[in-house]
């Protein structure tokens, strides 16, 4: 098919997909040109200015909609706070979040701190006022982050907890294929997250070496499971659209044995669901092979997910979907194992077909990473005063879980996930 020929089917594509799926939307919605949030500016301020409060001041400068105004951070040494203040070069310097919270400029903020550290900030945040998004987990503790999330309900302002995926647009369109029923019975979910990497940071004192490397320790860290596998148990509860029955838990320290670690640095979970769907989740920082992936299996497909990159996997015996002529097929495989071949599932579909682009050939605009939608669909929240992409009770239920796989994995023990955990009340 020629790009006239293409261009000319454009409306019967659209219509074929809307036919061949029912109602679920296969595409996502057409953004923006700009793809930023509308509203007049929303000035900001920045608690926890470590690699992920940078990775937020630099997203937020990318929106170009919500001007930093403030920044904070308890260890204010000029050559930690240069980075962030090159980002940020208008933004006034506190060490103390309460000062930051007093600037009556500041409508929103950021709370990027130690996990174990959110519950104060968010509380005297919201107490103050201002809209917040919390980066997950919501706490260390399980009831600490109901507290956060109970005041996230009552709060007359925007509350977000920082669950990316909720809000990124490759994963909103995959679950828009989940709910169709392209998988036929769903059989099994699997993840993964490898990445070679120590989590101990160089320190110039013993007291700011104990700040500094919170993640180590068992009083302070939630470990793997709620530091990196929270986002990837929230995609399957999610997907899944139900809460895990229980969770069975293993883990050590393979290789950071010099570290201090008192957290395993590779680790196994199994969350059951309800009729025996069960997901299997492998991380370690021992090891960068086959990166990070999300995958949903089915007897009809599979689905995955890889960060902005995402495709469906048919078995033979499985319908023909009519719009499969019009996707890319890509060869995936290690190897010469390249037998899996995936159709790409393109969010930006329906946009790039209203630009005249062929969806198969242009593909996803992998710049738009998960942290800048999430932090867009914030402040849109707040502009408009729609429900939050995830609000107080995901975060919560999210951070629940990922605290339970971490016990299970810390005991070596199967954990039974009780209805009542789950409720706010």
């Amino acid at each position: 098919m020629n790009r006239r020929d293409f261009l000319k089917d454009a409306t019967a594509l659209a219509m074929t997909v809307a036919m061949a799926m029912g109602a679920e939307e296969l595409f996502a919605e057409p953004a923006p040109e700009e793809e930023k949030p509308s509203g007049p500016p929303v000035p900001c301020g920045v608690i926890g200015l470590g690699p992920q409060g940078r990775e937020i001041l630099a997203s937020l400068a990318k929106l170009g909609t919500a001007p930093v105004v403030a920044v904070c951070d308890t260890y204010t040494v000029p050559a930690y706070l240069k980075r962030a203040t090159e980002i940020a070069p208008n933004a006034t310097v506190h060490n103390d979040y309460r000062k930051l919270l007093d600037q009556k400029d500041v409508q929103a903020v950021f709370v990027a701190t130690p996990s174990h550290k959110h519950k104060q900030i968010v509380l005297d945040a919201l107490a103050a006022g201002k809209h917040v998004y919390c980066e997950a987990p919501l706490a260390v503790d399980p009831g600490e982050a109901k507290e956060i999330a109970k005041a996230g309900v009552a709060a007359k302002t925007v509350f977000q907890s920082g669950l990316q995926y909720r809000a990124n647009k490759q994963h909103q369109h995959v679950l828009g294929f989940m709910r169709a029923g392209v998988l036929g019975h769903v059989a099994e979910g699997r993840a993964q997250w490898h990445k070679k990497m120590s989590w101990r940071r160089a320190a110039p004192t013993d007291e700011r070496e104990r700040e500094l490397n919170w993640r180590l320790y068992k009083a302070t860290s939630s470990g793997l499971c709620g530091e990196i596998g929270i986002h990837q148990f929230d995609t399957a509860t999610w997907f899944l659209k139900a809460l895990p029955v229980s969770v069975l838990g293993y883990g050590s320290i393979r290789h950071w044995t010099q570290d201090g670690m008192e957290v395993p640095d590779t680790v196994q979970v199994v969350l059951e669901y309800p009729d025996n769907v069960r997901y299997f989740y492998d991380a370690t920082l021992a090891n960068s092979f086959d990166g990070s992936y999300d995958v949903f299996m089915g007897s009809d497909s599979a689905l995955m997910i890889r960060d902005q990159r995402a495709w469906m996997f048919k078995e033979t015996d499985s319908p023909l979907l009519g719009w499969e002529v019009y996707a890319r097929k890509d060869k995936l495989g290690i190897g010469e194992d390249t037998t899996g071949t995936g159709i790409a599932l393109v969010a930006d579909a329906t946009k790039l077909i209203a630009q005249g682009k062929q969806p198969g050939e242009v593909g996803q605009d992998v710049t738009k990473t998960a942290l800048y939608q999430a932090l867009s669909a914030f402040l849109d929240s707040i502009h408009t005063g729609k429900k939050p992409a995830a609000g107080p009770l995901e975060g919560y239920q999210a951070t629940l879980i990922a605290s339970k796989a971490h016990e299970a994995v810390m005991t070596g023990s199967k954990i039974t996930f009780q209805k009542e955990w789950f409720d706010l009340a």
